[in-house]
């Protein structure tokens, strides 16, 4: 212990004297555990450890597939949730879920708060508990038994003021009185940020019914027993499964459809499209901390040359070298603790503005705290750092000829140019991760502008977006619907600069919508085929019209496709290929199960994009008259003259008010933000990326400067001989220059190889561009040669001014 103090007073003293370098490898070493630091937190908040989740690795969603159409992994049935329920040795609780907004009315305006329905063991799954009155009681999970709530935190504090009387208080919530009795502690928002929980309230039958077995609309969750894992509950799904299907016989559409149940881990569930780019993300930063520490241990190689001579007098005095490793470490421990510190600072000044830019899908429902595992990685990085930053200068300490060293006055060329060696391989290091950092920014960017050309099949531009619900207490009936729509529909229409105005069951890009199976007439289905499916949308008449989507043939709907009318639909072209590829679909005639009635085809038009602009996997569309199958969820949609189509919102308020006072809009976004938010992962991951890239570049450039001018330092008598034997400044200079080229030559092409290597993983985030893509390769080998030769330059117009006679007399 005494040793190790002597140690530490040592490094400080050291450290002290030489100011300049200490707060250099400081910050560096800031700016790389920082990055890492900053990224890790929201990594461990979004796939480790969520808020609201005690033990998640134990928490399972229950899923469905089907081998038909777009399903490999969609929500589950009533019927189904039985099953789970049902798997007592499995699991030791299970719930469903369905998202349920309820307008509430203040009495100075109606709001939506965003609820849940839940089946009353939801908070058990979760393992949360309420920090006021209780939760859900199997009782109060039945019908007409089901008008409990509870809140949370956010929405009793912000809704409701955090009145501490609010249990046992009554809302009207879609006009329907609702007893709160519970209030979640913070943090427990699951799902979507729900505001308010009340129960499902099936009836018990639903869930053993096997005539619900194929409507699927509710997600689920199950918490595993202690010592069951993925695999054994999967195990159970796969029997209950094959047991479902052979009750139902051979014939049945469960066994033709390909249908069978399963789950995944939940945060796989939720998190599945973010993990690959979090850990890019992190694979990134990590490669700006090892740049960071390769440009510390060359800065302690070149002062190991300064400190030589002392090196030797103190191995020829006795130290023992494990005495000099042991102050070696010390002093990169000091560095990288001072690094550690100053990184943490930085990352929670970071990670505010990470969460600003994330997408709403990564980080809702998490909080960033930095605690447990983020201090214990930030504690491992500190380790690590010391250990990369003391490594080869340690190392290159047991190699000191002392004696040698001594005889020449502390001017030993063997050990100078080692250790410059092996600074030029850590810089080249640099620049060959630069390099990679680049290419794959470079890439991303490209892809990005790929994407953004794509075609959305509807014009965006001058659209201005809302959602209503209507409730089922106040909307009993069709026709009170349709009634709704046709007089909200009207009252947009009047609004002054509204061109077009429209009503759908789901807009683009709205994250809305369903699909569903239907039968085609005259097209017997076969053994293995369990019929057509598409996505389906419910439209006012003047949908088409209002986003531009182009009628290729046949008409649109119209005033007179009612209630008590023939039943009409629309197809799109991508719907029209796929079942009717050798004959006109209009005229011909669907239906949505053997008990509804026969649909016309009236008309075809283009295909828009549902929900991506890249990969659009979508199904073609089956579009239906809003008014002949009124639905209580809303989408409007207005076109507008205005250049600022935002500015409708209030006037969209107006007008739905003007139809039912009670009736609040909410989700208000221009057509425009919609489809931008598709993108907010990419770009996400396109800024963060290039800006770890950039970081690395000034790095790597760092580096290689300092190497150069340590070059330019040790072969200072020998320029001056040979300026002195008649050598010009411009020989001088292009000498200097051209080690600094070789170096990053060298790193350019490892770089190089290093992105090929690395390929595959690149080439899953890319959008039509290829890994060889010239025109990125190009501009980024451009950007970094630019760089290394400003770096190389610089020393070496310094070397190319030195005076020969100073110089030698300074020798």
């Amino acid at each position: 212990m005494r040793g190790l103090l002597q140690n530490v007073r040592y490094s400080l003293r050291q450290l002290r004297k030489t100011p300049g370098f200490t707060a250099t490898a400081v910050l560096t070493l800031a700016l790389g555990i920082g990055a890492n630091v900053a990224v890790f937190s929201v990594m461990n908040a979004v796939l480790l450890n969520p808020s609201g989740i005690p033990h998640p690795a134990r928490v399972v969603a229950p899923r469905v597939k089907y081998a038909i159409g777009d399903l490999k992994d969609i929500g589950i049935s009533p019927t189904d949730f039985g099953d789970v329920e049902a798997g007592k040795s499995v699991f030791s609780s299970a719930a469903a879920v369905t998202s349920s907004d309820f307008n509430y009315n203040d009495g100075v305006q109606p709001r939506r708060l965003v609820g849940a329905k839940v089946t009353w063991q939801w908070f058990n799954v979760f393992e949360a508990t309420p920090l006021m009155g209780r939760v859900f009681r199997p009782e109060e999970d039945q019908p007409d038994a089901d008008h409990e709530a509870v809140l949370s935190y956010s929405a009793w504090k912000g809704k409701f003021g955090g009145d501490p009387a609010i249990v046992g208080r009554t809302l009207l919530l879609n006009q329907q009185p609702y007893k709160v009795i519970g209030v979640m502690r913070p943090g427990f928002e699951w799902p979507n940020q729900a505001e308010l929980w009340v129960p499902l309230g099936l009836p018990p039958g639903r869930y053993a019914d096997a005539n619900y077995r194929y409507n699927e609309f509710l997600f689920a969750v199950a918490r595993l027993k202690p010592g069951v894992n993925v695999q054994q509950a999967n195990a159970y799904l796969g029997m209950r499964s094959q047991e479902d299907i052979g009750a139902e016989g051979q014939d049945s559409y469960g066994k033709v459809a390909g249908w069978g149940m399963f789950c995944v881990p939940l945060l796989q569930e939720v998190t599945g499209p973010t993990q690959k780019p979090l850990m890019v993300l992190m694979i990134a930063v990590g490669l700006v901390l090892l740049i960071a520490c390769a440009n510390i241990a060359g800065l302690q190689l070149a002062r190991l040359s300064a400190k030589q001579k002392e090196i030797s007098i103190q191995i020829a005095l006795g130290a023992s070298r494990a005495r000099l490793i042991g102050q070696a470490f010390v002093e990169s421990l000091l560095l990288a603790a001072g690094g550690a510190l100053l990184g943490l600072m930085l990352a929670k000044s970071v990670i505010p503005l990470l969460l600003m830019a994330a997408p709403a899908s990564l980080v809702e429902n998490i909080t960033v705290h930095i605690q447990g595992w983020v201090l214990v990685f930030v504690a491992a990085t500190g380790v690590l750092c010391a250990l990369l930053c003391g490594m080869l200068p340690a190392w290159q300490m047991t190699r000191v000829h002392w004696f040698q060293a001594l005889q020449e006055g502390g001017r030993s060329d063997t050990a100078g140019k080692s250790r410059q060696r092996l600074r030029s391989s850590l810089v080249v290091s640099e620049i060959a991760l630069a390099m990679l950092l680049l290419v794959g920014a470079g890439l991303l960017v490209r892809s990005l502008q790929q994407i953004e050309l794509v075609r959305t099949g509807f014009d965006p531009h001058g659209l201005m977006s809302a959602a209503l619900t209507l409730p089922s207490t106040t909307y009993k009936t069709a026709e009170q619907k349709a009634a709704f729509t046709t007089a909200v529909e009207e009252q947009l229409r009047n609004i002054p600069g509204v061109t077009d105005a429209a009503l759908a069951s789901a807009l683009p890009f709205s994250g809305s919508g369903g699909s569903g199976s239907f039968e085609l007439e005259g097209h017997p289905l076969g053994p293995n085929n369990p019929g057509a499916h598409g996505n389906i949308r419910y439209l006012s008449p003047d949908y088409f019209a209002t986003l531009r989507i182009p009628l290729l043939r046949g008409r649109v709907f119209t005033d007179e496709d009612r209630l008590k009318t023939e039943p009409v639909a629309v197809v799109d072209e991508t719907l029209a290929k796929q079942y009717w590829p050798n004959q006109d679909p209009i005229g011909q005639h669907i239906r949505r199960g053997l008990t509804q009635p026969w649909i016309t085809i009236v008309g075809i038009v283009g295909h828009a994009r549902a929900s991506s602009l890249e990969g659009d996997t979508s199904e073609g569309f089956l579009y239906q008259p809003l008014a002949q199958a009124p639905a209580p969820d809303i989408n409007v949609v207005v076109r507008t003259s205005s250049a600022n189509p935002a500015s409708m919102a209030s006037a969209m308020q107006v007008a739905v008010r003007a139809v039912d006072p009670n009736e609040p809009i909410y989700d208000l976004k221009t057509m425009d933000e919609r489809v931008n938010e598709s993108l907010i992962g990419r770009k996400f991951l396109v800024v963060l990326l290039s800006v770890f890239a950039g970081l690395a570049l000034l790095l790597s450039a760092l580096g290689l400067y300092g190497v150069i001018a340590y070059g330019v330092k040790m072969r200072t008598r020998e320029l001056g001989i040979r300026m002195a034997l008649g050598a010009q400044r411009g020989d001088v200079l292009r000498l200097v220059l051209g080690n600094g080229i070789r170096l990053a030559i060298t790193g350019l092409v490892l770089g190089l190889i290093a992105t090929f290597m690395a390929g595959r993983a690149i080439a899953s985030l890319l959008y039509k561009v290829s890994l060889f893509n010239p025109l990125t390769l190009a501009a980024t080998s451009l950007l970094l040669s630019a760089t290394v030769l400003l770096a190389s330059y610089l020393p070496a117009r310094r070397a190319s001014k030195l005076d020969p006679m100073t110089t030698l007399r300074e020798e």
